[in-house]
């Protein structure tokens, strides 16, 4: 009897114990952790606190509303030129895409879940490609607050806004970056969330935008000159921004903040304007072929005149 008592004591102690997600032991981390359903609430503990033990700002806690935001005026501005749009209007297109993406990954999600996307990313493939440099499986790592800012605001925000900005000033130079920004968004949107969508079979954060800006990118694209050349351009900036600025981090030692912000200018600004500028000096002919776009040489001569 003592040793069945003693088993189910064992059972019980199993059923309650709490999961290690290797993260520190505040009150406030404790406490989530404790409650149900502990993958809903991972998202909960890494708003808390960085992977260096830093607080989270509220910036980086809060940024993606700004995305919503521009997501939403960029769409209603892009609506209002729908009668005249052309290459430029796809561009800005691409960004106003992807800030709505972004809203979707780390604001909130179909589910209505908060910052979902972080903590599923650690879990899942983060975990795969960075588990030797996650020390311990710390639920923050690969990703945390600031990086995850630092990524997305650069990339996004600065990378994509920019890459609009040089093509409205020298569109025959760098018009060709804002079909190239598309292929980034179909290399994330496919590799990162619609394939784990398949392979797990189960949501992933940002996949119900995806399957809009995934086959709508590859529409723009495949009717560019250089379709081949955009998707490479989408692994390169994945491979630059992530694998090797984040080893930078965590296997270097490098700082956090200005390493991350040097590696997602390299890899989505200069190197799209570079590109652009050595490959596709000229317009894209191959714009002229797509239903939704007409007389663009027209349009963009227009398109300067207005600007300038």
């Amino acid at each position: 009897m003592e040793e069945e008592g003693a088993v189910g004591e064992s059972e019980e102690e199993e059923e309650g114990a709490v999961v290690d997600v290797g993260v520190s032991d505040s009150e406030e981390e404790l406490e989530v952790l404790q409650q149900p359903n502990l993958i809903q609430k991972l998202a909960d503990v890494v708003r808390l606190r960085n992977l260096d033990g830093t607080a989270t700002s509220w910036l980086e806690a809060n940024w993606m509303f700004f995305s919503w935001a521009f997501a939403l005026f960029g769409f209603g501005a892009l609506a209002a030129r729908f009668h005249s749009h052309g290459p430029h209007w796809f561009g800005w297109l691409a960004v106003a895409m992807y800030c709505l993406h972004q809203s979707e990954e780390h604001a909130y999600d179909v589910r209505g879940w908060r910052y979902a996307f972080v903590p599923a990313m650690n879990q899942g493939t983060g975990s795969t490609l960075f588990g030797a440099a996650c020390n311990g499986g710390d639920v923050n790592c690969p990703l945390d607050p600031k990086l995850t800012l630092w990524v997305n605001t650069v990339a996004i925000w600065g990378g994509f806004g920019g890459c609009m900005i040089a093509a409205t000033i020298d569109a025959d130079r760098f018009l060709f970056a804002s079909t190239l920004n598309w292929g980034t968004a179909v290399v994330n949107g496919f590799g990162g969330h619609l394939l784990q969508v398949v392979l797990s079979g189960s949501y992933n954060p940002g996949s119900v935008q995806s399957a809009v800006m995934v086959p709508l990118g590859l529409y723009i694209i495949f009717h560019s000159q250089r379709p081949k050349l955009c998707l490479v351009y989408g692994l390169v900036f994945h491979i630059l921004a992530f694998g090797v600025g984040i080893n930078l981090v965590l296997r270097a030692g490098f700082p956090e903040t200005p390493t991350t912000i040097a590696m997602n200018l390299l890899a989505s600004l200069v190197l799209p304007l570079a590109i652009s500028a050595l490959y596709a000096r000229h317009p894209p002919s191959h714009y002229s072929d797509m239903k939704l776009v007409k007389k663009v040489s027209k349009q963009w001569k227009e398109d300067l005149t207005v600007l300038g």
